[in-house]
């Protein structure tokens, strides 16, 4: 194994899982305002991870990351993809057995409820179109902040470290290692609240099939900056893809149960037919030549 990645996984991993326990210790509801701010600060703990590795490496601290601003196509497609996907999970997670769609749902009528004591007046479908618009600026904004804290390690840092191994062998590893790292949140309630044993490994397997997908945005747009753009809009808009069912669970419903596994899966296809018909044009290109 490579020393900046096992340098990597020792302080990725030591800082997590201590940074988790303690938090545990502590006797702090993660459903509360002290969860929501432990699981942003969790967010940056990769990227603090790599600057250490590199201090430990004699490597500069943003050496080789990709972080870049400059703007393409790509940020656009990374932006409105994965709303989209979320939308899908939930129309998707409503054919399921026992599953429907309800714009008057529990959690729906709560949210408009806490609208209407405020003296905004919203319907259901009106709240859905609210939550996605913001959700994409917080994707823009706020959340990419946080998302980067994750993507300069996942989509910068470690690629580079396996920079000799293949695009599909690189997203296997990383996402495996992405997955376990969310293991203290997944335990303590996050993503899936009444299946935590069973939902580290759900979310072990959702990361596999996410990671081709945001490593293929970060290399067609060269920087780890619209992997962050993906990520924060995914995790603003997730929660559309769940509040407007009733019925099923946590493990089947939604963009982090099965359904949204089977949806990256299918973009995962689409990237791996992509990449094949590339490299048989660069082939043909290179007989002609």
């Amino acid at each position: 194994m490579d020393k900046k990645l096992k340098v990597f996984l020792y302080v990725c991993f030591g800082i997590s899982f201590v940074a988790g326990g303690v938090f545990h210790c502590l006797g702090l509801d993660f459903s509360s305002t002290y969860g929501m701010s432990f699981a942003s600060a969790y967010m940056l703990i990769p990227t603090i991870s790599v600057l250490i590795t590199q201090k430990i490496c004699g490597d500069k601290l943003f050496s080789d990351v990709g972080v870049n601003f400059k703007i393409n196509k790509w940020w656009i497609v990374a932006w409105l993809l994965m709303p989209v996907v979320n939308i899908l999970a939930m129309f998707s997670s409503a054919l399921l057995p026992g599953v429907s769609l309800d714009p008057n749902s529990e959690l729906v009528t709560k949210v408009i409820a806490d609208m209407s004591a405020k003296e905004v007046e919203i319907d259901g479908w009106g709240l859905l179109a609210i939550t996605i618009f913001s959700s994409m600026f917080a994707g823009l904004t706020i959340n990419a902040f946080f998302a980067s804290g994750e993507e300069i390690a996942w989509r910068g840092f470690l690629p580079r470290v396996m920079s000799d191994w293949g695009f599909w062998k690189k997203s296997l590893i990383i996402g495996i290692i992405w997955g376990f790292w969310h293991m203290p949140l997944i335990l303590m309630g996050h993503n899936y609240p009444d299946h935590p044993i069973a939902g580290v490994f759900m979310m072990v397997l959702l990361c596999v099939v996410m990671t081709p997908v945001f490593l293929y945005l970060r290399e067609k747009s060269g920087s780890t900056v619209v992997a962050a753009i993906a990520h924060g809009t995914l995790n603003g808009s997730a929660g559309i893809s769940v509040m407007y069912l009733v019925g099923g669970n946590d493990l089947l419903c939604g963009t982090t149960g099965l359904v949204g596994i089977m949806i990256f899966a299918i973009l995962d296809l689409l990237i791996y037919i992509l990449k094949k018909k590339i490299n048989s044009i660069h082939v043909g290109t290179e007989i002609a030549s």
